[in-house]
């Protein structure tokens, strides 16, 4: 019970919580901002960029209990790092969809559609994992840890 009751109060559970809510968040504005303009890039942008900055709140916030008088230089950090994971997602589905889906689909015996769907799994899990790691050390790290 003292485990359930440790992991409900965790920076991980807070962490996967907001998560949901800010892909929530994405897809409502996504959903929202296509009805009003139908345009791919633009609803795109506007959903993504208000995902980050309700994620760079939440996690700032109520996820890591970040106390800062850099604002900015938290801001920039927690966006560079977003932007270098989504970089490294692009060049995996490049590599492996576009360039060379067989060494996959061959390696796992799949079709290239269920090749495509369990690759953006494993980026998604990957990005996950990478952006929480990155957010706990080095953008909303505790001073007493930036110390040493």
């Amino acid at each position: 019970m003292k485990k359930l009751k440790y992991f409900l109060q965790s920076e991980t559970l807070r962490y996967i919580i907001f998560g949901v809510v800010a892909t929530a968040v994405y897809a409502l504005i996504k959903w929202l901002s296509w009805q009003a303009w139908h345009s791919g890039w633009a609803s795109e942008t506007v959903a993504q960029s208000c995902s980050i900055l309700f994620a760079f709140v939440t996690n700032k916030i109520f996820v890591f209990h970040h106390k800062s008088d850099q604002l900015l230089r938290d801001f920039i950090s927690f966006v560079s790092g977003r932007i270098v994971l989504l970089l490294l997602a692009i060049v995996i589905n490049w590599w492996f969809v576009d360039q060379h889906p067989q060494l996959l689909m061959n390696l796992f015996g799949l079709s290239k559609n269920r090749m495509v769907a369990e690759l953006n799994v494993f980026i998604q899990v990957l990005t996950i994992v990478l952006n929480y790691l990155y957010s706990k050390f080095f953008v909303f790290k505790n001073k007493k840890n930036s110390a040493s």
